[in-house]
């Protein structure tokens, strides 16, 4: 059903319209496409830059590259998933590199890339005084869940100063990520002596 519209627009939307009339033969077809992509663009559905993740979640896939290859047939494949993958989603995630991401944007992160990429099924944050607990919800089975925290762990320790410890369940597994306390240059255990003024 088509409907009729009466309007005026500015002469920079004409102009525009005038653009593009040769390929598309009628102003209707012209902006009826320019609202269609607009819409797309508002729902946060880019056609020109793709996200990652999306493409990924789309093929099922785990981005490769030569180095990745290289540390899978030499038997590290949890490093193998953290210095490709993990570190690939999360600065494309944030559009910059992993220096300039913070310990809680990174955690937010691989949330949504475990989501993302189908590694999880469900995935639980909670954050206190003590660190981060993640619980997450996997299918994949105890082998694979052992090496993504492996490699989650790695992940972390490599690029934060943080302190990981994990548990692998039949149904999934927790991952406890505790910052490390700053050096303040003063032992712990060194006991604090007064020397009297003579």
């Amino acid at each position: 059903m088509k409907r009729r519209l009466h309007t005026t627009i500015s002469e920079e939307a004409s102009r525009i319209i005038e653009k593009y009339l040769a390929e598309y033969g009628r102003v209707n077809n012209v902006i009826e496409e320019a609202l269609a992509v607009f819409d797309r663009y508002k729902r946060g559905i880019n056609e020109r830059s793709c996200n990652l993740t999306e493409i990924m979640d789309e093929a099922n896939l785990v981005a490769f590259n030569a180095k990745t290859i290289e540390l899978v047939v030499s038997g590290e494949i949890e490093k193998a998933l953290c210095d490709n993958e993990l570190e690939i989603l999360i600065r494309r995630q944030y559009n910059k590199p992993i220096s300039e991401i913070s310990l809680s944007e990174a955690i937010e992160g691989v949330k949504e890339c475990l989501i993302t990429t189908r590694k999880a099924t469900k995935v639980n944050l909670k954050r206190d005084d003590a660190g981060y607990y993640l619980l997450v919800t996997s299918n994949l089975g105890q082998n694979t869940d052992l090496i993504l925290c492996e490699a989650l762990r790695r992940f972390f320790e490599l690029n934060y100063s943080v302190k990981v410890t994990f548990e692998v369940f039949p149904q999934g597994y927790s991952l406890f990520i505790r910052e490390k306390k700053p050096k303040s240059g003063i032992l712990e255990n060194a006991g604090v002596k007064a020397t009297p003024k003579l």
